[in-house]
């Protein structure tokens, strides 16, 4: 008998058979590692433990595209983290996904749009409020930034922004375990 609301394990996945888990949460990291500060969510899972990277199923998305968050299934959480410009370097901010998405569709009709560094991506809230128009169902779940401060050509990190990696890490941790735990506590 399935319980509500909980997958069950497939045969042969390495786990005894009718077991029941809560899902692996997608977090999705954006950015590029060949652009300075806007690598920086690409390295914030090295920092993770292995104890908290079991309970995410990690997607390198480089820039999010609409397409990617129409395979999260519905109930289940994502996390977005992402290098953020126009904030103080090395601040952390978190959102729930759908305050970003509605800002999203007021801003998709107005002419106040922010700037895109190509005619083929969104703004990070515009492919939020349009995976929602695709899909039957909301996104829920989190965005995670790190102010950046120098996105030239290189790997390295501004000492700013390295020194808030750590932070960034038990934040992400935090929002991993807040999700896992109330889903563990909705059945």
């Amino acid at each position: 008998m399935n319980a509500p609301g909980r997958p069950r394990l497939e045969y042969g996945s390495g786990q005894h058979e009718g077991a029941w888990m809560t899902p692996r949460i997608p977090v999705f990291l954006c950015g590029d590692a060949h652009r300075g500060d806007d690598g920086a969510a690409l390295r914030v899972v090295r920092l993770l433990a292995p104890t908290v990277r079991r309970h995410a199923d990690i997607v390198v998305a480089g820039q999010l595209d609409a397409s990617m968050l129409l395979g999260v299934p519905e109930h289940t959480p994502c996390v977005i983290v992402d290098g953020v410009a126009g904030i103080e370097p090395g601040a952390i901010i978190a959102k729930p996904l759908s305050e970003l998405a509605a800002l999203g569709r007021r801003r998709g009709g107005s002419a106040r749009r922010p700037k895109s560094r190509s005619s083929h991506e969104l703004p990070l809230e515009q492919a939020l409020a349009l995976a929602e128009e695709l899909r039957p169902h909301p996104v829920e779940g989190w965005f995670l930034g790190i102010g950046i401060a120098d996105c030239r050509l290189g790997e390295t990190l501004s000492p700013v922004v390295a020194a808030a990696l750590p932070a960034l890490a038990a934040r992400l941790a935090g929002i991993l375990d807040e999700l896992g735990h109330s889903e563990a506590l909705s059945c």
